[in-house]
């Protein structure tokens, strides 16, 4: 066993988020239920939000991961096809679209992307170690 060091101390909180634990599907999803908690905060919500009221009653939203926004649709806009990354939708619906996304991203509708995002911040992790091992080489 490790002798005691107290960088070891993580507050219980961050000890649940850490990001070496979670998938990036456990990512989206925490964020879908934050933006839904957030949502029905209103006003006294905390945190960034990744949804923003416009014209009058509808959401625009985005589903994100490692910053990045998952690519929620795609369509043909004048025979070219979109990625669509964000989207809206009535405000009295917005929990139920969540809900919806979460469902695909559980059926696993978005593993392609988010194993390709597994893999960049994995690649990013790795180059992380790799430039603070040279610099206390050095």
């Amino acid at each position: 066993m490790a002798k005691f060091n107290p960088a070891m101390l993580v507050p219980a909180l961050a000890a649940e988020k850490t990001s070496g634990a979670r998938t990036s599907k456990d990512v989206a999803l925490a964020n879908i239920n934050k933006m839904k908690e957030q949502f029905a905060a209103g006003d006294g919500a905390e945190g960034k939000k990744n949804f923003k009221p416009i014209d009058g009653d509808r959401i625009q939203f985005t589903i994100r991961v490692s910053n990045t926004a998952l690519v929620l649709e795609r369509t043909k806009v004048e025979d070219t096809e979109v990625a669509v990354k964000e989207m809206t939708v009535p405000a009295a619906n917005f929990t139920d679209a969540l809900d919806y996304y979460a469902d695909r991203i559980k059926a696993g509708e978005y593993d392609v992307q988010l194993q390709a995002l597994s893999e960049k911040k994995a690649f990013r992790a790795e180059k992380l170690r790799k430039t603070r091992a040279d610099k206390k080489g050095e």
